[in-house]
């Protein structure tokens, strides 16, 4: 996720707090955790993914279809050149 493993825990936290996610520990490895969306998160999550899906749109509306693959494009060059692939980029 290009995150720390500090940020992650706090991101955790505060999905926990609202009773979005739940967390437990791996039988077969204790320093695993697993994660797991609660009735209240799988119920938000589809909402907040819509929400998402506009600020992209809103966002990126002022590039056309040939200038945003181009921009993908060359993202994923720079990641590439730079050996950034602890990123998600699809």
């Amino acid at each position: 996720m290009g995150m720390t493993r500090g940020a992650i825990s706090k991101v955790l936290d505060k999905l926990q707090a609202r009773q979005w996610l739940v967390r437990s520990t791996s039988q077969r490895d204790n320093r695993v955790q697993l994660l797991a969306l609660t009735p209240s998160g799988r119920r938000v999550l589809p909402p907040l993914r819509d929400i998402a899906d506009r600020n992209d749109e809103h966002f990126f509306a002022v590039l056309g279809t040939t200038e945003r693959v181009a921009l993908r494009r060359l993202l994923q060059q720079l990641a590439n050149a730079h050996r950034i692939n602890t990123l998600p980029v699809d």
